[in-house]
C-alpha cells in the first residue's frame, strides 16, 4: 500500500471517530474556551456605519460568521467602571458597588472621593466564579480585575504605577573623554545627561553619547548611545536621531520603562528629547510569570499622550504610534497567555476609542472649536481608533480554533458635549455646601456635596443630619436641579468660549458660518424646555448601595458635570462624554459574538450589558450565581 494513502485513511477515520461539536475539546485541549474583548467607548451606531462603509473588515467578518445585536444598553450611570462591573458580574451598580467612576466613601469625610478602578466588586465577577468551578482564567487590563483590589484571575495583568510623567528635555552636549566605547567617531565625542524624576528611583541619570560615524569630513552626529554608566555595552540602547528607542527601568525589584525620540541637528546645537511617561504593569500569576511576560514583550508601555500632542512635542503620527504600541502590547500579551496557558476564560480590554472620543469627538456646531474643517480632521482621529480595534479583532480571530468562542463588547457609547455644569457651585449658592477660607469643603456645616464623573454626578447628603433635616435637604436639592435653567448671562460666553476658531473663520471670510453657529448655539441653550439636569433615581430609595449618592444627577444631551467650584456653566474641556441616559442612541454599546454555540450570520434584538455574564456562564457550562440580573442570550445560541 502507498504510504501517503495510508496516512489519508488514518486522518479520515479520525474525523469519523472524533466529530467536531460545540462541546468537543478544541486544539488547546480546553472545552468551550471563551475570549471576551471590551473596547471602551465603542459606539454601536458608529461601528455599524464603519462596517457598512468597509472600514472595519474584521468586525464585518465577525458579524458574518456569528451574531450581532441590534444594540446593547448599558447601566445607569453609563460610565466605564459601573458598565464593566455589569459586564463581568451580571449585576447592576446598586449590587456591585460600582456606582460611578468615583464616589464618596461613606466612612470618610465628605470631600474624600474614591476611585472605582482601585476598588473590589461587591458581587463576584466571571473570572472569580469560573475559578471556583475549576476553570482557568486570565484578565488583561479589564476594569474591575485589579489584582490588588479583589479576587484575581489565575493570570492577571493590570495598570501599574506611573513613575514619571512625559517630558520634552533640552539637551546640552559637551565634549567628553570619560566614555568607554568601541565605535569610531569622526568628530569629537560629546555627552549629554538626562535626569529622570522617578518616584521610585530618585536622582536617576542617563548618559547620552553622541558619535559621528560618517567619514565625510563634516560634523554629523548621527548615532547616540544611552547608558547608565558611561560604558557602551550590549545592554545599552543605540539609536539614530528621530528614531524611537526604549529604556527599561528597575527599582526596588519592580520594572517600568519609557519610549523616547531624540531630535537634533547634525552639530547638536539644538537637541531635544521627547520622553513618554515612565509606566509599569501589575502582573500576578504563577512563579516566574511576570518575568516571562516582561522578557517576551518588554515593559508596559504608556497608553497615550494627548498633552504632548497638543503641546506639539510630538506629531499626530507619533501620537498614533504610541497608542498603537500600547494596544498591540495588550493584545500580544493576552493572546500569548491564551496560547501558552490555555485559560478557559480570557477577558481583555483596550481604551483607545474611549480616549480618542473624549478628546476629539467634534461633531456638534455648539462645541468649542467647531468648524467643518476641524470636525473632519477630528473624525479621522476617531476612525483611527476604531480601525485599531478592528486590527485587534482580526489578530484575535486568527488565533482562535473553530471550537473557541469570541465575544466583542463595549461598555457604553459616547456623545458630543458642549457645556460643563458645576453642581457644587449651585449647591454652594443655595447654602447647602459650605467652604472654609481656603475653599475646601466644610464637613460639619455642609448639607450636600456632588461628586461628578462624565455626564453624571452623585449628590451626597451629610450623614450627621437628622432624618427630617435630610429629607428637607433632599427636597431642596431636587427642586434646585429640577428647576435649573441656563442663565441668560451665559450667552456672553458664546464668542469667548465656544467659537474658539472664530479668528480662522473670520479670516477666511466665513461670517455666515460664524453667525449661524452662534444662532444655533443660542437657540439650543435658551429654549424654554431646555433642562440640563435629570434626576435619575428615587431619593427615598432605602435599598441603595452605601457608595451611591442620595441623589443622582444625569446631564441632558450635550452636558457633562464637574466637581469644582467654577462658573455654574462653561465651555467644556472634553469634547466627548458618557454617563448620561443609556437610552440615547449615541450611548448604546456593541455586542458581537461567534463560535460553535452561536448562530452564524444572524442578527438579534437589543440586549443589555447585564446579559453578557449569564451567557458566558452557559458557554463555560458552570453554575451561575443567584445575583444575576440579566438573561442568557438564547436568541443568539444554536
Amino acid at each position: 500500500m502507498n504510504k501517503h494513502y495510508f496516512y489519508i485513511v488514518i486522518i479520515l477515520i479520525g474525523s469519523i471517530v472524533f466529530p467536531s461539536s460545540g462541546n468537543a475539546e478544541n486544539s488547546t485541549g480546553k472545552e468551550n474556551m471563551v475570549v471576551l474583548i471590551s473596547f471602551d467607548g465603542m459606539r454601536n451606531d458608529l461601528t455599524k456605519e464603519f462596517v457598512k462603509d468597509g472600514r472595519l473588515p474584521h468586525i464585518k467578518s465577525l458579524m458574518e460568521n456569528g451574531i450581532a445585536a441590534k444594540d446593547s444598553k448599558t447601566v445607569t450611570p453609563s460610565l466605564t467602571a459601573p458598565s464593566h462591573a455589569a459586564i463581568s458580574s451580571g449585576a447592576a451598580p446598586s449590587e456591585t458597588g460600582m456606582v460611578s467612576n468615583k464616589w464618596q466613601d461613606p466612612t470618610k469625610e465628605l470631600a474624600n472621593g474614591e476611585s472605582a478602578f482601585h476598588q473590589p466588586l461587591d458581587k463576584s465577577p466571571l473570572w472569580a466564579e469560573a475559578k471556583k468551578n475549576g476553570k482557568t482564567t486570565a484578565t488583561v487590563l479589564f476594569p474591575g480585575s485589579n489584582p490588588d483590589a479583589g479576587e484575581q484571575a489565575d493570570y492577571a495583568v493590570y495598570y501599574g504605577e506611573t513613575w514619571a510623567e512625559s517630558s520634552l528635555d533640552t539637551l546640552q552636549f559637551k565634549k567628553t573623554e570619560s566614555w568607554k566605547h568601541t565605535e569610531k567617531s569622526f568628530s569629537p565625542v560629546k555627552e549629554a545627561i538626562v535626569k529622570l524624576p522617578l518616584k521610585k528611583a530618585k536622582n536617576k541619570e542617563i548618559y547620552i553619547l553622541a558619535i559621528d560615524t560618517s567619514d565625510d569630513g563634516k560634523t554629523n552626529y548621527n548615532r547616540f548611545i544611552f547608558s547608565e554608566n558611561r560604558s557602551a555595552d550590549s545592554e545599552d540602547v543605540i539609536v539614530n536621531a528621530d528614531e524611537w528607542g526604549s529604556i527599561p527601568v528597575e527599582a526596588d525589584g519592580e520594572s517600568a520603562g519609557f519610549w523616547f525620540k531624540l531630535r537634533t541637528d547634525a552639530s547638536l546645537e539644538e537637541a531635544k528629547m521627547y520622553r513618554t511617561a515612565v509606566t509599569s504593569a501589575l502582573i500576578e500569576g504563577p512563579e516566574g510569570f511576570e518575568e516571562e511576560l516582561l522578557s517576551e514583550y518588554g515593559f508596559f508601555p504608556v497608553q497615550d499622550d494627548t498633552e504632548a500632542f497638543e503641546k506639539k512635542w510630538i506629531t499626530r503620527e507619533e501620537y498614533e504610534e504610541i497608542g498603537s504600541r500600547f494596544v498591540h502590547w495588550a493584545t500580544d500579551v493576552s493572546l500569548y497567555i491564551k496560547d501558552k496557558y490555555q485559560p478557559d476564560l480570557l477577558m481583555f480590554y483596550t481604551p483607545q476609542i474611549d480616549y480618542e472620543s473624549h478628546h476629539f469627538l467634534l461633531t456638534d456646531p455648539r462645541q468649542p472649536g467647531y468648524s467643518e474643517k476641524n470636525s473632519k480632521r477630528h473624525s479621522e482621529y476617531i476612525e483611527w481608533a476604531y480601525k485599531l480595534a478592528d486590527d485587534v479583532v482580526g489578530q484575535t480571530m486568527d488565533s482562535l480554533s473553530e471550537e473557541d468562542h469570541l465575544l466583542v463588547v463595549s461598555d457604553h457609547g459616547m456623545e458630543p458635549v458642549h457645556t460643563i455644569l458645576a453642581p457644587n457651585t449651585l449647591l454652594k449658592e443655595a447654602g447647602l455646601l459650605k467652604t472654609d477660607k481656603k475653599g475646601k469643603v466644610d464637613e460639619k456645616k455642609s448639607k450636600a456635596m456632588a461628586v461628578a464623573s462624565g455626564s453624571a454626578a452623585q449628590i451626597y447628603l451629610n450623614e450627621d443630619l437628622t432624618k427630617r433635616e435630610k429629607e428637607m435637604a433632599a427636597d431642596q436639592v431636587v427642586k434646585l436641579f429640577s428647576e435649573y435653567k441656563i442663565k441668560p448671562e451665559f450667552k456672553t460666553k458664546i464668542l469667548k468660549g465656544y467659537l474658539t476658531d472664530a479668528g480662522d473663520s473670520l479670516a477666511e471670510g466665513k461670517f455666515s458660518h460664524f453667525n449661524q453657529t452662534a444662532k444655533q448655539f443660542s437657540n439650543y441653550l435658551f429654549r424654554k424646555k431646555e433642562n440640563p439636569y435629570q434626576i435619575a433615581y428615587d431619593t427615598k430609595k432605602e435599598n441603595k448601595h452605601p457608595n451611591q449618592g442620595d441623589i443622582l444627577l444625569l446631564g441632558a444631551r450635550g452636558f457633562m458635570m464637574g466637581s469644582s467650584l467654577t462658573d455654574p456653566q462653561m465651555p467644556t474641556i472634553e469634547l466627548g462624554s458618557h454617563g448620561g441616559n443609556p437610552e440615547r442612541k449615541e450611548l448604546k454599546a456593541v455586542f458581537f459574538a461567534q463560535g460553535p454555540s452561536f448562530k452564524r450570520d444572524s442578527r438579534i434584538d437589543s440586549i443589555t450589558t447585564l446579559d453578557i455574564a449569564p451567557t458566558v456562564y452557559k458557554l463555560l457550562e458552570i453554575p451561575a450565581p443567584d445575583f444575576l440580573e440579566g438573561d442568557v442570550l438564547e436568541e443568539a445560541l444554536k
